[in-house]
């Protein structure tokens, strides 16, 4: 009978200590990756989106997107121009070329879905952040071209914005048809940056895109109307800029040079977000600076699962991009860890106190 009951304490014991290092390990990740929002320069620990355009990736094609899982992950990259010839996006295998004819004012976007579960910003130090990396392949950012932009931008896809907790899809298709179109990205709002190419003038700029209600220009997502013909704000509501979201622009960037740009949201104070740029030489985050700035705001959207991506042509040259990744990240934990965490705790509870009734 007492080889029994030690037996049954020793089981005790044990799950116990099992409850015990399942409740640190979840504890270390919760703790690890919030701390992680002040120290880890480049993408976040947790995974959100991956695409390196090998895993199923379309164009204008928002059937069963986005798709893949975290770390090999697909979508469709609906583009968004207002032109209406001259140019013809691809997808091939690692590569999403976006070309876009000579223009002293014409730009070229790809909108996309990257999560049906958006990443919320709940706590200071939260943060969400999107690596884009691409080749310089033609004229971006030409010495000659003033004027020009490289835009980048997160979005909230109207899951909060008085559509349940269902994204909206972007309207595959052109601007040059979509021009009084409903739906789409006309429901999205969040931030983005335009990075304006070095020329001595106008400066870069963060901003607020808030949802457009009507109007030419509501499908898009990272140009406005004051920036360039065929951008969001006319007739509906127009973007705000950051505070401090403004700085002269010294970005020059070379034809077949590979480049990385970085775009954080981060939750800096209770309802204010900090968004920062950065653009690096060669592909990740370990290349020379060439470029950062931010901005910050009083914020009213936290959840993001749309981004978008652009330039602008002011040069009257032939411009193209090619991407080679896209992707997502956070330092927010996942659900499962913190499953993980309430999991252990509630063990740990139910076998002391069962050891005690014992």
């Amino acid at each position: 009978m007492k080889e029994g009951v030690v037996r049954v304490m020793k089981i005790q014991k044990q799950l116990i200590v099992t409850a015990a290092v399942i409740t640190a390990a979840a504890v270390w990740a919760v703790f690890s990756q919030s701390a992680s929002a002040q120290t880890y320069a480049g993408p976040g620990p947790v995974s959100v989106f991956t695409d390196d355009l090998e895993n199923g990736s379309t164009i204008n094609n928002n059937a069963g997107m986005p798709g893949g899982t975290p770390t090999a992950s697909s979508t469709s990259y609906d583009i968004n121009a207002d032109k209406g010839t001259g140019f013809t996006p691809a997808l091939t295998s690692g590569d999403l070329n976006l070309p876009f004819p000579s223009s002293s004012s014409g730009f070229i976007e790809a909108q996309a879905l990257f999560s049906n579960s958006p990443v919320t910003l709940q706590n200071v130090g939260d943060y969400v952040d999107f690596i884009l990396e691409f080749t310089d392949t033609a004229n971006l950012g030409n010495p000659g071209g003033q004027g020009n932009q490289l835009n980048i931008g997160l979005y909230d896809a109207g899951a909060t914005n008085g559509n349940g907790s269902t994204p909206i899809a972007p309207l595959p298709g052109n601007l040059a048809t979509l021009t009084t179109a409903s739906g789409g990205a006309q429901g999205w709002s969040g931030y983005y940056s335009q990075i304006v190419n070095a020329n001595g003038g106008t400066a870069s700029k963060l901003w607020y895109r808030p949802v457009q209600n009507t109007g030419t220009g509501s499908q898009t997502l990272t140009v406005n109307t004051g920036s360039v013909s065929g951008g969001f704000g006319t007739p509906g509501p127009v973007a705000v800029q950051l505070v401090n979201g403004s700085k002269a622009s010294t970005l020059l960037m070379n034809n077949g040079s590979l480049y990385t740009e970085d775009f954080r949201i981060t939750m800096s104070a209770a309802g204010v977000l900090t968004v920062s740029n950065e653009v690096f030489a060669g592909l990740g985050t370990g290349g020379a600076l060439d470029y950062a700035f931010g901005g910050y705001t009083n914020a009213t959207d936290f959840s993001f699962d749309g981004l978008a991506f652009s330039y602008v042509n002011k040069q009257s040259l032939v411009m193209t991009q090619d991407i080679s990744l896209v992707e997502i990240s956070t330092n927010v934990p996942e659900p499962s860890t913190w499953m993980l965490l309430a999991s252990g705790l509630a063990l740990m509870v139910g076998l002391i106190a069962r050891r005690r009734r014992s």
